[in-house]
């Protein structure tokens, strides 16, 4: 597709192309953090297993402790000490008995509450309690957080610490989840060097290689390469062919545009991919290709660092929730009061670097042109301004997607 799109019209396209990816692997519950769980997860066992005390103090049975206060307190005997980790079976309180008790151990047959220490003498021998307590009183049920074969997290649920301490509780050490995606990243541009050699006259050190493949780790994807590509569309259409044939997702930036030596359109038509969209109606990274080439998908990026960036959160992550099937790389719109002005109007639709806080949207100092990486930094969103918007003044309302 030649002509100008919106950017739904690119999502919409993007979708009708990309499919979640189907493959399942193990993954040791402590590397399965960022993936999509391929498996219902049961609990094989309750939790807690035990009825167990959430209090330092002591287990007492709560009928021994009728009319007790400060000023008659109930006296009771000291049966013994139990921790953490202690076999709560093999304790067992008479009338008029109570058991030191440490959080989290289990408590002793005939006892149905824990006093707190600080309701007592922190007696050894024998113990004054200085109140009454009801049954049940600061005591946790076996079973109380889940119980045995309680459905604890749905195929599909997406990974992270809270999951995977669930995960380990139930005494899994091995999970299935989905396969992430696979990416590879190609900046291209005779014009490029790469960072730590001696910058040749005419030359620019590359930071779209750096940036776009430090995001993808951010977002939870290690790329399986990083590489850069010179301006020869014959050398090009091979490195994307060989690159296509363990990859899910070849990202690419710079080679878009219309110059002499924007070669992606005549890399691509080599390589014999099918083209779906080029041009995008907003601003910056309106070049921006997204084509197909047998199994694999290419997003073709600007060359200008905002550019790329900018496209990088609209395009890949809506790429990137539907192969894992997740809606987690979703963006978050909200609105807010701008703070500053902007001076420029803005003929197409346009994408803005900002902070958002606390509903007050403000502008980083600096020039906003899309090859300037500067202003990037401490930005946590792109601010939305509609095509044919005359320059924004503050206190104007204003949407934002959330990175």
């Amino acid at each position: 597709m030649e002509t100008e799109i919106t950017l739904e019209q690119a999502l919409d396209l993007i979708g009708k192309q990309t499919a979640k990816i189907q493959e399942i692997e193990e993954k040791e519950i402590q590397k399965a953090g960022g993936h999509v769980l391929a498996e219902n997860i049961y609990a094989s066992l309750d939790n807690p297993p035990f009825p167990r005390s959430p209090v330092d103090g002591y287990a007492v049975n709560a009928a021994d402790l009728r009319g007790a206060s400060k000023e008659s307190p109930a006296e009771l005997k000291v049966a013994g000490c139990i921790y953490a980790g202690d076999d709560g079976q093999s304790y067992k309180a008479e009338k008029g008995e109570a058991y030191r008790i440490m959080t989290g151990a289990p408590f002793p047959g005939g006892t149905d509450t824990a006093v707190k220490q600080e309701d007592t003498d922190y007696g050894e021998e024998t113990v004054h309690i200085y109140k009454e307590q009801k049954p049940y009183d600061n005591y946790c049920f076996q079973g109380e957080d889940y119980k045995k074969g309680t459905l604890l997290l749905k195929e599909g649920t997406f990974l992270t610490f809270a999951e995977q301490g669930i995960l380990s509780g139930i005494g899994r050490t091995y999970v299935k989840v989905y396969k992430k995606p696979s990416v590879r990243i190609f900046t291209t541009g005779d014009e490029l060097c790469m960072p730590g050699m001696s910058l040749a006259p005419g030359k620019i050190y590359d930071s779209n290689g750096m940036m776009t493949a430090a995001r993808l780790r951010e977002l939870g994807i290690e790329p399986l390469s990083v590489s850069h590509a010179g301006d020869d569309e014959k050398e090009l259409a091979r490195i994307l062919e060989k690159a296509s044939e363990d990859t899910d997702i070849i990202l690419t930036t710079g080679g878009v545009s219309v110059g002499k030596k924007d070669i992606l359109h005549g890399a691509l038509k080599r390589l014999g991919a099918e083209k779906i969209f080029w041009r995008i109606r907003l601003q910056p990274g309106m070049p921006t290709i997204f084509s197909v080439y047998k199994k694999t998908l290419i997003l073709s990026l600007s060359g200008n660092p905002f550019g790329a960036m900018a496209n990088l959160e609209l395009l890949f992550r809506p790429i990137l929730g539907i192969l894992m099937g997740t809606d987690r790389f979703s963006m978050e719109k909200r609105t807010g009061i701008l703070k500053d002005v902007f001076p420029k109007k803005s003929k197409v639709r346009r994408f803005v670097r900002a902070n958002y806080k606390e509903g007050m949207v403000t502008l980083p100092e600096g020039i906003f042109s899309s090859g300037a990486i500067g202003t990037l930094r401490g930005c946590n969103c792109l601010l939305d301004i509609p095509a044919g918007k005359e320059p924004l003044k503050a206190g104007e309302e204003v949407t934002v997607w959330m990175l």
